[in-house]
């Protein structure tokens, strides 16, 4: 075991819930923190003894939530604002599935909450749904992280390859769609 992987290793045990809250929590209001990958390493250390898995699943659903609803509120608040100053309206509505499952892509997370305060999906509902997909989410990775009994740097190497993949994904996407409005600026021009 790495130096970082003891230190964090350590870490989880004598902080692991509040580790736990405050990344989730980042994580969900759109900082670059790798929520599946700590969820994975709190399995982990669960299995090993050292904390409570269903606690941990409390923690980080709630986490996630509150991240969520904070989410939700400034896109409530400030969303319309935003898309008057742009000229645009949203082209996507998230209804109840699209918050339950938005948060297993990558991205969506961050992105769904504002939308559903932006669009006006009521509050309750939003709630209703979101707790589901967070409970779903957390409980998912923690029990990948506690069946698995993988090490941390095995998860980080896994999780670094899917992220790479999913990147150059994106990108080609990127590229797809510049490659596709240039051509059809080309051909109005000609």
């Amino acid at each position: 075991m790495t130096i970082t992987a003891e230190l964090l290793m350590g870490l989880f045990v004598a902080y692991g819930y509040w580790i736990v809250f405050t990344a989730i929590l980042l994580d969900n209001a759109g900082l670059p923190i790798p929520g599946e990958l700590l969820l994975l390493a709190f399995g982990a250390v669960a299995k090993a003894g050292h904390l409570d898995p269903l606690l941990g699943l409390a923690v980080a659903a709630t986490a996630a939530l509150v991240g969520d609803s904070l989410g939700y509120g400034i896109g409530r608040l400030a969303g319309p604002r935003v898309l008057a100053r742009a000229g645009r309206s949203p082209r996507f509505t998230p209804g109840g599935p699209s918050v339950v499952f938005g948060r297993f892509v990558v991205g969506a997370r961050v992105l769904l909450a504002p939308m559903a305060g932006l669009t006006r999906m009521p509050f309750r509902r939003f709630l209703a749904f979101d707790a589901a997909g967070c409970l779903v989410w957390a409980g998912l990775f923690i029990l990948v992280g506690y069946v698995s009994g993988v090490t941390l740097e095995t998860m980080q190497q896994g999780l670094h390859v899917a992220g790479r993949t999913v990147q150059g994904a994106l990108l080609l996407a990127a590229a797809a769609w510049v490659t596709s409005r240039l051509v059809a600026l080309r051909r109005r021009r000609a």
